[in-house]
């Protein structure tokens, strides 16, 4: 039992030593051995590499980094979609392969592909949940929780609402997800500029309102908007009591309560005729519905103003719709005063003038919408931006509305303000930034010329006056890097984009903007590599430049691997040519170097020389050295030597089993006392 213990020791150290030595070669070399592992060529040994050679073909390096990384998910994806593929696969590689396979490769693809999705957000949500709500609304939905996580909740409630929302928010603007959340939907398909206007003016009161009645308030409001006595009405008895009796009046053209019934019996009800409606009975007759139903709602105003509950009194309110009267069987002495006594000695109450300023107004409409930025302060300016509200239907208009400044509008015009409207802070940060040439670049060549120039400065706003609709088509092919590296290299970067297109600009996203002027400088070449060897290539290139370019046309694309891993070393030897690739296949320059110097001592004097000064790098580059030879897997090799190794160590310890055999004998005492 012991024995066996013993050897199932020895066994499992020397298959971790030899396991784990080709990945330790660091700490005795200069040269990681785990990269000479890496070096052997896997995907040429199994069905992996036969299956997707093409892949490993154009992409090398990078394709076998990403497949250790996210496995055969990387490689379809970069069969189908190139270097397109790769540049989602480094930007986005873990999230990607945590959706397959519950989106497939197309759905992921267009998922991350897209421009209006940002993309930074979307990690916040778990695979299973963020594929699911792709599933059920697609990029409608997608692009509304990418700019705020908080909508995900919103749409996700109630399937039927999500998608209400999201066509709400296609047709008002991302607006109504704050209006919804605090509000509910029903607030927000009621939300356009009179509502602003509405809630605004009367604050709480004309919101409180609107949610409760709906159109049939907004149709108020917006009649009586201007009107003092309707102000102190609202401000004075509330929206409850005041707005279903106030709608009563106004949908009853005819009025025929019962209180203007027992009016009617009075001798004054041609005289109560003329005051109501301004004119004679016959004339009243004759006048428009319109102006009837205004009319009446006007008077029902006056009469809540002068005698407030006497007259509210008389109504049963149930709601809106269901607004009775109590039967008239007496009357006040207020009501019979108002309606008998000279209308004309009846002293109207002035309506007090509060000192709130337009900007105060706005702050406080939109802060009560819920559509003010926490933390957010108003300008002093603010009062310009009142006119620009009805232009926005973004939270950032809004933001940058309550940021603008009156010397903005001062320095630039009134347009500034439907400007900012629209764009929000991008829209003054854009207007200082050009001192205000942004407004004709706008209207000359769309809305992305501010996200341009929003992101890449003022030059961007002197490269799309250069170029014009050149290079805006190029940037909406190929993404807004266009701009950026146009911006940088000017007509070389120009040039190298109108060459390559979209391949040149995705490699510049991802591996830096170095990409673009190392093509320009040298060529087409300098795709092949980068797609390669991605950071590698880049720095190689941006060292060595024409030099190493002409030895990897010469020699093959793997000149830039080994040179890139060895340096002026793997340069020196590169020069060799294919000889120097193959000996740098299975060694680094420096260890192939120190080797040289043993061939005077014979073959195998040179070998165990090397073993004995470079074991590890010895044994790393024998295992890729038989990799290669018998095309196969390094790992595999790996397996066989330890068998060998276990074979020769049991064949050892049966020829010296008497050396064993005191540590035996003190094992089996130890254990009858144990």
């Amino acid at each position: 039992m012991n024995k066996k213990f013993f050897i199932s020791f020895i066994v499992l150290l020397v298959s971790h030593i030899t396991f784990l030595s080709p990945q330790n070669a660091g700490l005795q070399s200069t040269e990681s051995a785990s990269t000479s592992v890496s070096n052997a060529s896997i995907y040429n040994v199994d069905t992996i590499g036969t299956t997707y050679k093409e892949v490993f073909g154009q992409f090398g390096d990078n394709a076998e980094r990403l497949y250790q990384q996210y496995g055969t998910f990387a490689l379809e994806f970069l069969e189908e979609y190139k270097i397109e593929g790769l540049a989602l696969l480094e930007k986005y590689g873990r999230e990607m392969a945590d959706l397959f396979p519950l989106l497939d490769h197309r759905d992921i693809f267009h998922l991350y592909n897209n421009p209006h999705n940002i993309i930074n957000n979307l990690h916040i949500f778990s695979p299973k949940a963020l594929a699911d709500f792709y599933k059920s609304v697609g990029d409608e939905g997608l692009k509304y929780i990418a700019s705020n996580p908080e909508n995900f909740f919103l749409i996700r409630e109630n399937k039927e609402k999500g998608f209400d929302l999201i066509k709400l928010a296609n047709e008002k603007g991302d607006i109504v997800f704050p209006l919804a959340q605090k509000h509910g939907i029903v607030f927000a398909k009621l939300y356009d500029e009179d509502v602003l206007n509405i809630v605004m003016k009367f604050q709480e009161d004309g919101l409180l309102a609107l949610k409760e009645y709906g159109e049939k308030a907004k149709t108020l409001f917006n009649l009586f908007i201007d009107d003092d006595t309707f102000y102190q009405v609202i401000k004075t008895y509330g929206h409850k009591q005041t707005i279903p009796i106030i709608y009563l009046f106004y949908n009853n053209k005819d009025f025929n309560s019962q209180l203007y019934n027992y009016l009617k019996t009075a001798s004054a009800y041609e005289w109560i005729t003329t005051w109501w409606y301004n004119t004679g009975t016959s004339t009243a007759n004759r006048q428009g519905d319109v102006t009837v139903q205004r009319e009446n709602a006007r008077r029902a105003i006056s009469l809540i103003f002068e005698l407030g509950n006497d007259f509210m009194d008389r109504f049963e309110i149930l709601d809106i719709n269901n607004v009775k009267e109590e039967a008239i069987t007496t009357i006040t002495n207020k009501l019979r005063n108002f309606f008998i006594s000279d209308v004309e000695k009846v002293s109207r109450k002035r309506i007090r003038q509060e000192d709130i300023t337009l900007q105060d107004k706005l702050f406080a409409g939109l802060d009560i919408l819920g559509l003010v930025p926490v933390g957010s302060g108003i300008s002093r300016g603010a009062k310009l931006a009142v006119k620009g509200a009805r232009f926005t239907k973004t939270t950032k208009g809004f933001s940058g509305l309550v940021h603008l400044t009156d010397d903005l509008v001062a320095a630039y015009g009134d347009d500034v303000i439907q400007f900012v409207a629209k764009y929000g802070d991008d829209g003054i940060k854009t207007l200082k930034a050009t001192n205000g040439k942004i407004l004709n670049l706008s209207q000359q060549y769309g809305d992305d010329v501010v996200r341009y120039v929003s992101q890449y400065g003022s030059t961007a706003g002197d490269v799309i006056e250069r170029y014009g609709d050149d290079i805006l088509t190029l940037a909406h092919k190929y993404g807004d890097d266009v701009i950026k590296y146009t911006t940088i290299y000017g007509e070389d970067g120009f040039r190298v984009i109108q060459k390559h297109g979209k391949d040149i600009v995705l490699l510049g996203s991802i591996y830096g903007d170095n990409v673009i002027k190392l093509s320009a400088l040298y060529g087409d070449e300098v795709i092949s590599y980068v797609s390669k060897y991605g950071t590698n290539g880049v720095k190689v290139i941006e060292k060595y430049g024409n030099n190493v370019i002409q030895m990897a046309k010469s020699h093959g694309d793997d000149v830039i691997k080994y040179v890139s891993m060895y340096g002026d070393d793997g340069l020196k030897l590169a020069g060799k040519g294919k000889a120097g690739l193959l000996v740098m296949r299975f060694l680094s320059p420096r260890v192939f170097a120190k080797c040289v110097k043993f061939i005077k001592y014979g073959l195998v004097a040179s070998i165990l020389l090397i073993f004995l000064t470079h074991p590890i790098a010895f044994l790393s580059g024998l295992i890729s050295f038989l990799a290669w030879l018998f095309c196969t897997s390094p790992v595999l090799i790996i397996i066989i030597l330890c068998f060998i190794a276990v074979f020769f160590l049991i064949k050892f310890l049966k020829n010296f089993k008497v050396f064993f055999r005191p540590f035996s004998l003190i094992l089996r005492v130890l254990k009858r006392f144990v």
